[in-house]
C-alpha cells in the first residue's frame, strides 16, 4: 500500500490499518488482550523504572517486538520525532534545575545557569519511557484488527463512551484526508509553504483552519448517511473476541512479576536489583 501522507513524521492511520488487516506475523495472531496486557505492562514499567539501564533494556524488547511482528523500522524512526519534540519541550527545564554536578555552567546576564549531570540522566529517561510507549502501542495497534479494537472498547468501556472513543479514532483518518486533499490541492497550483517566520504561520493557520472545517463537514454527511442506514449509536461487529491463550496468560504473570519486583525494588528495597 502507497503512502499518501506528505511527512514521514505523523503516523498514517490507513497505514497503521492496513498492517493490522493484512499482516501475518506471530504479534498480529497473537491474542488482543495479550498484547493489551502487554501494552499496560509496558506503560506500567516505565512508571516504576527509574534505572537508565533497566529502561534501555525495556526499550530494546519493545524494538524488538516491532520487528517481530514484522512492522517497517524507517516508518517508526520518522515517527520517533513527534513524542521526541514533545519530550524535549517539556523537560528541557530539568537539564537546569535538577541538583547534582555541574556539567557546563553559563552566565546570562547577572543569572549564572548550570547544566547538571542529574538533569541530563532525568531527560534521557524520560525520552527513553517515551520512546517505549510509542514504539509498544504502535506495534499493538498495527497488529490488531480494528473488529478486534471494538470488541476490547465495548468490554473495557461504556457503550455510549466506547462508541465516542471508535468514532473520535475513526474521525482521525477524515482530518489526515482532508490535510493531505489540501495539500495536494496546493501543489498541483505550484504553490509551497511560504518562507519566513509571518508568511509561513498564516499559511498553516489557513492549511489548518480548512481542514478542520472540511474534516466536520465530512463527518457531518457521514453521520447523517450512517443515521439513514439505521445507526443506533452502536458499531456492528462480527466476529468473537478470544480468550487469552496459556502462553498469553503465562506472559501477563511474567510482565505482573516484573512489576511487583521493580516496585518493591524502588519504593521498599533499593539493593534488590542494584538502585
Amino acid at each position: 500500500m502507497p503512502r499518501r501522507g506528505y511527512s514521514r513524521h505523523i503516523p498514517d492511520f490507513r497505514y497503521v490499518t492496513f498492517f493490522a488487516e493484512v499482516g501475518k506475523s506471530f504479534a498480529h495472531r497473537a491474542n488482543p488482550w495479550t498484547k493489551l496486557a502487554i501494552l499496560a505492562i509496558v506503560v506500567s514499567l516505565v512508571t516504576v523504572l527509574m534505572d537508565p539501564l533497566l529502561l534501555v533494556v525495556l526499550l530494546i524488547l519493545t524494538i524488538a517486538f516491532y520487528a517481530g511482528a514484522r512492522l517497517p523500522l524507517n516508518l517508526l524512526l520518522g515517527w520517533w520525532t513527534l513524542p521526541l519534540f514533545f519530550v524535549l519541550s517539556l523537560s528541557v527545564l530539568f537539564i537546569f534545575t535538577e541538583p547534582g554536578t555541574q556539567v557546563v555552567s553559563f552566565d546570562i546576564g547577572d543569572m549564572r545557569i548550570a547544566v547538571t549531570d542529574n538533569g541530563l540522566l532525568l531527560t534521557a529517561n524520560l525520552l527513553v519511557k517515551a520512546l517505549a510507549v510509542v514504539t509498544c502501542s504502535l506495534a499493538v495497534f498495527m497488529t490488531t484488527r480494528y473488529n478486534y479494537i471494538v470488541l476490547v472498547a465495548y468490554k473495557m468501556m461504556p457503550r455510549t463512551l466506547a462508541s465516542i472513543f471508535l468514532l473520535s479514532y475513526r474521525f482521525m483518518f477524515e482530518t489526515s484526508d482532508e490535510f493531505t486533499d489540501i495539500l495536494d490541492a496546493m501543489h498541483s497550483r505550484s504553490g509551497s509553504l511560504a518562507r519566513g517566520v509571518a508568511r509561513q504561520s498564516k499559511t498553516h493557520a489557513g492549511i489548518f483552519g480548512l481542514a478542520f472545517v472540511h474534516a466536520f463537514e465530512r463527518a457531518e454527511r457521514i453521520s447523517k448517511a450512517m443515521e439513514a442506514r439505521g445507526f443506533t449509536g452502536v458499531l456492528p461487529v462480527s466476529d468473537q473476541l478470544p480468550r487469552p491463550t496459556a502462553r498469553g496468560y503465562l506472559v501477563m504473570a511474567i510482565g505482573v512479576a516484573a512489576i511487583a519486583l521493580a516496585a518493591y525494588s524502588r519504593y521498599i528495597d533499593s539493593n534488590l536489583i542494584g538502585w
